[in-house]
């Protein structure tokens, strides 16, 4: 018995020998500009998922305008990405901020669309009321009163 609990205890200390502390990159991405990525990365994914026929048909091709836009390239994104899940504390970090960015875009997006949407609305209200106007336009003028001279008499005052 005590043969198998030494045995057991060597082999935890013996599998946890192999740590290899993680090496920083050269050309890491700073955190900052790996949340701008990671945000527009996301939205890019969304934008492809969404309607990748729109995409094509344009011609634009995501990742080459992400890479261009931060003056990253594939390696130096997947070394980055590596590197940052290793260390989950600033990886974790990096996501909530994406969260957060992406959060904030969203909830623009929707005060835009409300107003998009009253806007719309005052379009229709005032179309509805225009034609009420051409209606009412059509319909029988009320009779008045005209003098000899073609002007009509004040109010009040009839004449015989």
């Amino acid at each position: 018995m005590k043969f198998v609990t030494v045995f057991i205890i060597a082999c935890f200390f013996w599998s946890c020998q192999n740590i290899e502390e993680i090496k920083k990159p050269d050309n890491l991405i700073p955190e900052a500009t790996m949340v701008d990525v990671l945000t527009e990365l996301n939205l890019l994914n969304s934008a492809k998922n969404y309607n990748k026929r729109i995409l094509e048909e344009t011609g634009i091709q995501p990742d080459t305008y992400l890479y261009s836009k931060y003056k990253i390239d594939s390696l130096q994104l997947a070394e980055s990405t590596s590197y940052y899940a290793k260390k989950y504390e600033k990886f974790e970090g990096i996501f909530q901020k994406v969260k957060q960015n992406l959060e904030t875009m969203k909830a623009k997006l929707e005060v835009i669309r409300e107003e998009e949407q009253r806007i719309t609305d005052s379009i229709r209200a005032l179309e509805v009321e225009k034609d009420t106007t051409a209606l009412d336009s059509l319909k029988k003028p009320e009779p008045r009163l005209i003098n000899s001279l073609g002007a009509e008499p004040p109010r009040g005052v009839i004449n015989y």
